[in-house]
């Protein structure tokens, strides 16, 4: 009889110790309608070509619920004139859903995102200057909310296209890249206007 009375004690200990650290436990920062926009650096490294890249990276993302969302990446490509073999023109535009996984002030997402890249190679026997190709990239993000309205961010990204010349072989674009950078945040106030307090001066 003792020991059962231990045992019992010893459970509802463990259980108000439980949901005393679930009460302290923050909540996490990524929810819905928090709407981000970030810059940053990519390099990348290409699977089917000896070569490395460079881009400067945009995005724009907005939770539509707590774990779900949507977001659109402006890749813009720099060239190295002096990378023989490098493509002269691959920068992208890319759109797609983000799905997070939240803990406290930190998020780590994935992402799926199809889009087009914009590409030239000089060397190539194409009769155009930029022809659009379509891509499709897959890519985990982490983020790190410092402030209620600041965060830093690194990524990497797999991205799988063709370009397509007019050749018996496309020139494969297959590139794995690394990206980092900073960006700003906010909650997007939906409140109808009749519903929203009024402020008291």
């Amino acid at each position: 009889m003792e020991k059962i009375k231990v045992l019992i004690a010893l459970l509802y200990c463990f259980i108000s110790s439980h949901s005393e650290a679930q009460n302290f436990t923050k909540p996490p920062f990524v929810k819905q309608r928090l709407m981000s926009i970030s810059s940053g650096l990519s390099g990348g490294v290409m699977i089917f070509n000896p070569v490395q890249d460079i881009y400067v990276n945009g995005s724009f993302s907005y939770c539509m619920e707590d774990r779900i969302g949507i977001r659109t990446d402006f890749i813009l490509f720099i060239p190295d004139v002096n990378f023989k073999g490098q493509l002269d023109r691959n920068s992208s535009i890319l759109i797609g859903g983000e799905f997070h996984f939240p803990f406290n002030r930190f998020d780590l997402s994935l992402l799926l995102q199809p889009g087009i890249s914009f590409v030239y190679l000089e060397e190539g026997t194409t009769s155009t200057k930029t022809q659009v190709e379509p891509v499709i990239t897959g890519s985990i993000s982490g983020t790190y909310y410092i402030l209620n309205n600041f965060h830093v961010f690194a990524s990497v990204m797999y991205l799988h296209g063709n370009y397509f010349m007019e050749q018996s072989d496309p020139f494969q674009l297959d590139e794995l890249r690394i990206t980092s950078g900073i960006g700003i945040n906010i909650f997007v106030n939906h409140t109808p206007l009749f519903q929203r307090k009024k402020v008291k001066f």
